[in-house]
């Protein structure tokens, strides 16, 4: 089993979900998708376009993959404004969902970084794993689906 330390604490982790049957779930609909050609939903939703007006407001995500999403949370979407500094975590501003509209998900610019260029944006990236069944973005018609973790740098 792998183990790693941090501040003289050993840490151990398991390859194995504690939730199978979630798991077990998400990779029957992939080889009904995939191996039997079924029209089955299998994925999350998926990041397919970002719009951003460098200086302004809003963010836009365009998700795709699914028919509809639904959304549980404000939750979890960050932003960086400092370039390189985005590699050190503290520089990541939480953003929340200002609405959504079918695919499309408005974020509101945190106000510390309006009329700043945005270099980074990223959803669960600091919550992953993020609380069972607490992630923001779900697929609508099939709760199970949640959208992975998305990373996109401008």
């Amino acid at each position: 089993m792998p183990f790693f330390y941090v501040c003289n604490h050993l840490y151990v982790l398991s390859i194995h979900p504690r939730y199978k049957h979630d798991v077990g779930y998400r990779l029957s609909r992939a080889g009904l998708a995939i191996a039997y050609d079924q029209k089955v939903e299998f994925l999350g939703p998926i990041v397919q376009n970002v719009s951003y007006v460098t200086g302004g407001e809003t963010i836009e995500l365009t998700y795709g993959a699914v028919s509809d999403i639904e959304l549980r949370n404000s939750n979890f979407f960050e932003i960086c404004w400092q370039g390189s500094a985005c590699s050190n975590d503290s520089s990541w501003v939480e953003t929340p969902v200002a609405g959504k509209v079918g695919l499309k998900v408005t974020l509101t610019v945190h106000s510390q970084c309006v009329k700043k260029p945005i270099y980074g944006l990223r959803y669960l990236w600091r919550e992953t794993p993020c609380p069972f069944k607490k992630a923001a973005i779900y697929s609508a018609t099939d709760p199970n689906l949640p959208s992975p973790p998305y990373l996109k740098l401008f």
